[in-house]
């Protein structure tokens, strides 16, 4: 039986297994994530990061800092942990993009961090969009992100695969969000929860890259890991 596109990414990630090791659905395995994103987060990671024991990061272009989710606050203490997140980038070499650059999984893309056949974690449930460039996007929690800091590893269960055929075009009026929801409305006994999805027909030619985009960020209301477009 042939590999799927979540498989493969997860293998080219491996850390530790031979050349050549087929890594499959339900395997534990160790991963090395391209890239590894915080957001406004960050200010509890690093607590966890220090309390391992960590004083400097295996990979400082791994980790990426990017603050978007309460930049309306302008009270003395979320000005003051910005100002430490900002500093703590700084003392270890971490790129960080500052309150009102842009939603953090936007900047992943637009700043290239993401490519194709890349995997890409955040500690954000919303990581699925990364799927829209044929990338792998998971969540990890905020221990794991310390971790992934300290050493440039975690450890990863490869999920299992629900395969979502699309065909035709979209009609006139109807857009990414529409899709991802019916999808959700459609398929609610949780047929794909903990899966990753991968979307595949040729209706996935037709789709815009906003739309890709929506419909892989929305898998985390469907219930999955990951929601993966091809290349």
């Amino acid at each position: 039986m042939g590999l799927t596109l979540v498989e493969k990414i997860a293998a080219r990630h491996a850390d530790g297994l031979p050349p050549g090791t087929v890594v499959r659905s339900g395997d534990f395995i160790s991963i090395r994530p391209r890239h590894v994103m915080t957001h406004d987060n960050t200010g509890a990671v690093i607590p966890k990061f220090k309390q391992i024991g960590a004083t400097s990061i295996a990979d400082p272009a791994q980790p990426v800092f990017a603050i978007d989710h309460d930049i309306q606050n302008t009270s003395p203490e979320n000005l003051a942990k910005y100002a430490n997140i900002e500093a703590f980038a700084r003392e270890h070499g971490i790129d960080f993009y500052p309150p009102g650059t842009g939603i953090s999984h936007q900047v992943m893309v637009e700043q290239g961090y993401v490519v194709p056949g890349a995997l890409v974690v955040a500690s954000d449930s919303h990581s699925n969009l990364y799927g829209a460039m044929a990338a792998l996007g998971t969540p990890v929690v905020r221990t794991d992100a310390a971790s992934i800091w300290a050493t440039g590893v975690t450890w990863w269960q490869v999920p299992k695969v629900a395969k979502v055929v699309l065909k035709g075009n979209l009609s006139p009026g109807v857009v990414g969000k529409d899709v991802i929801i019916a999808l959700c409305g459609l398929f609610n006994k949780d047929e794909v929860l903990n899966h990753a999805v991968e979307f595949v027909g040729d209706g996935v030619t037709n789709l815009p890259m906003s739309a890709r985009m929506t419909i892989a960020n929305m898998t985390t209301e469907w219930g999955a890991l990951a929601g993966v477009f091809p290349f």
